[in-house]
């Protein structure tokens, strides 16, 4: 069915999707857009034989509406939580910070408490600092739920295509 290249490639495909996975927990790492990568590499090293247009298109699509979902999800995390700029501008610092020096779990908690700093600094309160650090959590989480379905609707779509039609 398939020939050797045609197996070196998949498998350099699915290395692609691997690292797009990790990049679902590791913000360094853009997930939907390296998974896409993987799908337009495939179809372009095959002519476009096995894998259309169309399945780069809706994949792209996709793509691009789970990055936007994911950002969106974090921006309404902390506002309906009731951050303030300076709540968001924590979050933001504190994940960078978190994920450097500690990785993902550090992430994690340097988004909450830089959320819970940038908040507590602007209004002197903790329970709306608190607050905004949850909101930040909860963001982060709904958005990390959004690219794990999407990326394995993209996944889903390549081998499906590759191997049934």
């Amino acid at each position: 069915m398939f020939s050797l290249s045609g197996i070196f490639w998949i498998i350099i495909v699915i290395i692609i999707f691997i690292i797009g996975v990790a990049g679902i927990i590791l913000p360094v790492i853009p997930s939907l857009p390296v998974i896409w990568f993987g799908i337009l590499l495939y179809a372009i090293i095959t002519d476009f034989e096995n894998i259309n247009v169309a399945i780069v298109v809706v994949t792209g699509v996709l793509m691009f509406i789970g990055t936007l979902l994911d950002i969106i999800a974090g921006v309404l995390g902390v506002k309906i939580y009731g951050a303030s700029w300076w709540g968001t501008t924590g979050a933001f610092v504190g994940t960078l910070v978190g994920m450097i020096m500690f990785n993902i779990l550090g992430m994690l908690i340097g988004a909450f408490v830089g959320a819970l700093l940038g908040e507590y600094l602007r209004y002197k309160k903790t329970d709306i600092a608190f607050k905004a650090g949850v909101g930040t959590i909860v963001g982060f989480i709904v958005g990390v739920v959004l690219k794990i379905v999407i990326a394995f609707v993209m996944i889903g779509i390549f081998f499906l295509k590759l191997l049934f039609f």
